[in-house]
């Protein structure tokens, strides 16, 4: 059942002065709260780098390695009038295989420009490369793109040398060259993401050393992002919005991992660097939770699929992890899975059930986004509110290029546990 609450709390007074527009020089020189509601004193002052202090040993960090491309392409028509493309996902297959593709490739893209009817051929010229679009299909500010071009190198290739870092829409600014680095996590590797996934922009080098002085583990998984993570909620109730789907990807050694992670009695805690972490692991453990009933359709196939809504009937379940990323490794043997692939469109709302993230590393979110619902559902609605005062009161920077976040929650509704099949 999907919870009832008042909408109107998740919103909040967010003033210009507040925003980012730049990141800090040195990446782990960000402020970072740390938010404990178990605490007399929920709140705490410190600075990225220190963030090791405030974490337990024997815990287990995930991150999101998706690597954002430099998916926004100025363009113009051959009147000369300027256009802007910012290809969103391929039509046919992922990212990271449309961007190998060489001549040709077809993708969903944001259409900026005027008059950019289909049929309407585009060209962009840069130092080595040109690169031909045709709109196929348009609607509104989306439409259908066929990019074609002579040189053999990859798509990848050419954005590289052609397309610019998609900055988010809120900070009203053209990427400039330091943005190529800054605008990515210095472990991104999989290339798929037009979003930054920003909690991860405040790791360093050093910042991971420290973590594993106290065997503190970091391990990577995927979540491509999609614009849709800035998609304004404009719905009456819950049921009327429509959450983006994004791609996802998990090798097993990670699930091999989780499943030893939650077997050990001395272990600390399950850690998501991220709301697209978040939404990734929990997604995989509760489509795990659907295999346990060896009747479950989800046996017949060998992808992860996670619809918007679905666990929000699995919570009355007595679960336990450690059983369900074991049978997690058996659905993977059964397919001969290295990798879970699939996609996710779960919706973290005020009222979810949060099955294995104990803690949450995150920066500060836009007014009544999914992201901010996401964090109230794990902060409770009350908690979240006082975070956020304290922040805007203390000065801190928010959104993409903003200072950082440590949350913690209490214990997990499943610890104790044993399954049900």
């Amino acid at each position: 059942m999907i919870p009832i609450f008042d909408q109107s709390v998740l919103s909040y007074s967010l003033p210009d002065e507040n925003i980012a527009l730049f990141p800090k020089e040195q990446r782990d020189e960000s402020k970072l709260l740390i938010v404990n509601p178990h605490d007399i004193n929920p709140f705490t002052d410190s600075v990225f780098h220190e963030i090791d202090s405030f974490l337990p040993e024997h815990s287990l960090l995930i991150v999101n390695a998706s690597k954002v491309i430099k998916a926004r392409i100025y363009a113009h028509k051959q009147t000369g009038g300027k256009a802007e493309l910012l290809l969103i996902e391929p039509i046919q297959g992922s990212a990271a295989e449309a961007l190998i593709q060489e001549k040709e490739s077809i993708w969903e893209c944001m259409i900026g420009g005027k008059n950019l009817i289909p049929g309407t051929i585009l060209k962009c010229v840069a130092k080595h490369y040109t690169l031909k679009a045709e709109i196929l299909e348009r609607n509104n500010t989306q439409g259908i793109v066929k990019f074609q071009w002579d040189e053999s190198i990859t798509l990848g290739a050419l954005l590289e040398d052609i397309g610019t870092i998609p900055l988010p829409p809120y900070l009203h600014r053209k990427a400039e060259d330091s943005d190529t680095i800054r605008y990515q996590t210095i472990y991104a590797k999989e290339n798929g993401s037009v979003a930054a996934p920003t909690a991860g922009l405040h790791i360093t080098d050093n910042v991971i050393q420290q973590l594993k002085k106290k065997q503190i583990n970091m391990v990577d998984i995927t979540l491509h992002v999609g614009l849709g993570t800035f998609k304004p909620y404009e719905a009456d109730t819950p049921e009327d919005f429509l959450m983006h789907t994004e791609k996802i990807l998990i090798p097993k050694e990670v699930i091999e991992h989780c499943r030893e992670f939650f077997l050990n009695p001395d272990r600390g805690l399950f850690i998501c660097v991220g709301t697209t972490s978040c939404r990734t692991m929990e997604s995989v453990f509760w489509f795990g939770v659907q295999l346990l009933n060896p009747s479950s359709p989800m046996w017949n196939q060998s992808y992860i699929s996670m619809q918007q809504w679905t666990p929000y009937s699995l919570v009355d379940k007595n679960i336990n992890a450690a059983d369900v990323f074991a049978i997690l490794l058996t659905w993977m043997d059964r397919y001969n899975l290295t990798i879970i692939e699939g996609e996710t469109q779960l919706m973290i709302i005020p009222g979810y059930s949060f099955a294995i993230t104990e803690a949450l590393i995150t920066n500060f979110h836009q007014p009544k986004s999914t992201l901010l619902f996401l964090v109230s559902a794990f902060l409770g609605i009350d908690i979240w509110k006082q975070s956020y005062e304290y922040a805007l009161k203390n000065d801190y920077r928010f959104l993409s290029y903003g200072d950082s976040s440590l949350l913690l929650k209490g214990k997990i509704f499943h610890a104790d546990s044993k399954p049900v099949l």
